[in-house]
């Protein structure tokens, strides 16, 4: 494949962006890309994690709605972090930064994942128990708001519910 900026050189950077459910591919050439301000680095196998996440958020400054500053020119109060510098070197300086680049991490998790709720695989080992849990929090919930309630024979048959998957779970948090 050829580069698509050239049209000389063999494409051996391949990009992928995908913005507002759009996926478009650019091939490159390594001088192209080196042009355009992509890092390549030929002796390291591994994705420079700190290095792609800055330059993801660099492109991502845009005014905060929350008021005149942009996010580039926050600056956290606990470490002299800015946002701009976040940009750069990819890391936070304390926990606090999270706090103060809230609006800023939000936009950009949503660019690179399209939501900001994590959406994970479970292993097919623990799918059984995993699902058995999540219907062990749910009875649970319906439990109390049966008991809020005072449907008490909806409670009762909860309850039952509930110990009796606590058992296959091997768990003793019955009630009483």
């Amino acid at each position: 494949m050829r580069c698509q900026n050239c049209r000389k050189r063999t494409a051996t950077v391949h990009l992928t962006e995908i913005v507002n459910n759009q996926k478009r591919e650019i091939h490159l050439c390594e001088e192209c890309a080196q042009e355009k301000g992509v890092a390549i680095k030929a002796h390291v196998s591994g994705l420079d994690i700190p290095e792609f996440v800055g330059k993801l958020a660099s492109s991502s400054s845009e005014p905060s709605p929350t008021g005149p500053k942009s996010t580039s020119q926050l600056r956290c109060e606990v470490c002299g972090l800015t946002f701009e510098a976040f940009r750069n070197i990819g890391k936070f300086g304390c926990p606090n930064d999270y706090v103060v680049f809230k609006d800023g991490l939000v936009k950009l998790l949503e660019r690179i994942h399209g939501s900001t709720q994590h959406r994970g695989k479970v292993p097919s080992r623990v799918t059984d128990r995993v699902s058995q849990q999540k219907e062990l929090m749910q009875l649970r919930e319906e439990l109390r708001i049966a008991v809020e309630r005072e449907e008490y024979e909806r409670a009762a048959e909860l309850r039952d519910k509930v110990r009796q998957l606590e058992a296959e779970l091997g768990l003793n948090q019955g009630f009483a």
